[in-house]
């Protein structure tokens, strides 16, 4: 079986991801959850399947047990030399349960099918390093590329590393990996792009708990302008990361974020441009460590036709934040629906759609945000549950808003006209609905007690 038709395989249930999800007998993890000191991975003890090989043997023409090749898996000697002489196409590197110490980063630009599959090994980078570990594509043409059962220890001081580079064309599969350890260094954690529009990418199972020290600006998962691909994070955690948990919207190419549980994130959670896809996601915002700005849980920052559909957001206690999703300045268009917000911070907003800028306003039609199904609730108090400027045509369906702090409003519509609002719910200490040179049309609008409505 080709990895592109593994992927196709993998994406059939999509549908029905799950957040929090753990694979293969590893370690659950909570993202923002208190870093480990030290982390260790017994060759003889532990939870391990250790039947890669033959599970995977049919893929390849070359099957690889690093250890029988010569890698020490105690920690005690560098393996990078073992593992980069061994790396070829059409060959799985089987990483059997231990420690794995590197001296120098190992890298490939050019391969096609290659696989580096582990028993829940822990593959540790020299102390003070602070640059990409392992790397793959970029300059060259990388296809069906397979990483799977590996972890990274970055917990000694001043260590750390972006742990994968992957620029692959097609056939990217990366699974069931958990970065143990803050990153205290100058560095991001992992990179992914497909390179190819017509290629597909899939990381699932990614977990990066314990995020960056906000001495730096690090992001949790990018992924950069060269991804023009499709590329799907499924059922991944990422927590405490500055600058994003997973920064996405660079990409050309679409991201489907499916399932998963993104926490205390600086800037944004989750950041996605057009033609994008959040589904199943949950994301919490309950920390004030210092550093950690502007804690978005959802951010869309540009293009058209975004989906999020059936997430939970949650604003318990922030630094601060400009919204539980967010629409930026250059976004033309986006579709909520399904989903739950609850905002407890003061005047922070549930949904917050900026105006937007010269570009996107000669690109917005009417219907530039459709809202079905939505509940809002809460104990903020101040300005408004849901804030729009400067986009004409939004439609609210099946809304349901409780907010029961001081002062709060519950629709606030600034410089746009012909919004409608239709079957909804609206109970709030202030104002139920705010045209600020605005108008919009009510159908079956109510206010009043909503509670039991929006649980």
């Amino acid at each position: 079986m080709t990895r592109r038709r593994v992927l196709q395989t993998l994406a059939a249930g999509t549908a029905g991801a799950l957040a929090g999800c753990s694979f293969f007998g590893s370690e659950e993890s909570t993202p923002g959850e208190t870093p480990p000191t030290d982390v260790t991975r017994d060759p003889e003890r532990g939870p391990g399947t250790g039947d890669a090989p033959d599970r995977l043997a049919a893929d390849y023409d070359r099957v690889v047990d690093v250890v029988e090749a010569g890698a020490d898996n105690s920690g005690s000697k560098p393996v990078d030399s073992v593992i980069r002489s061994e790396i070829d196409d059409d060959t799985l590197l089987y990483f059997p349960r231990g420690e794995y110490q590197f001296a120098e980063p190992v890298e490939r630009g050019s391969v096609s099918n290659l696989g580096l599959v582990g028993d829940r090994a822990l593959f540790r980078p020299p102390e003070g390093f602070a640059e990409a570990l392992l790397v793959f594509g970029g300059d060259g043409t990388a296809t069906d590329l397979r990483f799977e059962g590996i972890d990274f220890d970055v917990t000694a001081d001043r260590t750390g590393a972006r742990p994968l580079y992957c620029a692959v064309d097609d056939g990217l599969l990366v699974r069931d990996v958990t970065v143990h350890g803050r990153q205290d260094v100058d560095q991001d954690s992992m990179r992914f792009d497909v390179t190819s529009e017509n290629g597909t990418g899939r990381v699932e199972g990614l977990r990066l708990p314990h995020g960056g020290s906000t001495e730096f600006t690090n992001t949790g998962i990018y992924v950069g302008e060269s991804s023009v691909g499709e590329l799907s994070f499924v059922d991944c955690e990422v927590g405490g990361w500055p600058d994003n948990g997973l920064y996405a919207s660079p990409a050309k190419g679409p991201v489907r974020v499916i399932g998963g549980h993104y926490a205390d994130n600086g800037i944004a959670s989750v950041r996605v441009s057009g033609d994008s896809v959040v589904k199943n996601v949950r994301v919490t915002c309950d920390s004030t460590r210092e550093g950690l700005e502007n804690m978005r849980g959802i951010r869309l920052r540009e293009g058209g036709n975004v989906l999020v559909d059936d997430v939970s957001v949650e604003i318990r206690s922030v630094t601060g934040s400009d919204g539980a999703i967010t629409m930026a300045e250059w976004l033309q268009s986006a579709t909520v629906r399904d989903s739950r917000f609850q905002t407890d911070v003061d005047d922070v907003p549930a949904i917050n759609a900026k105006q937007p800028g010269e570009k996107a306003r000669q690109e917005i039609g009417t219907g530039s945000l459709d809202v079905e199904n939505v509940r809002v609730v809460g104990a903020a108090s101040g300005e408004s549950a849901i804030t729009i400027a400067g986009r004409n045509g939004c439609r609210f369906e099946r809304l349901c808003v409780h907010q029961g702090g001081r002062q709060r409003n519950g629709i606030h519509l600034t410089n746009s006209r012909g919004h409608v609002v239709t079957d909804s719910t609206v109970d709030v200490t202030g104002d139920p609905l705010v045209l600020e040179n605005a108008t919009a049309k009510r159908r079956s609008f109510r206010t009043g007690v909503s509670l039991s409505r929006c649980q």
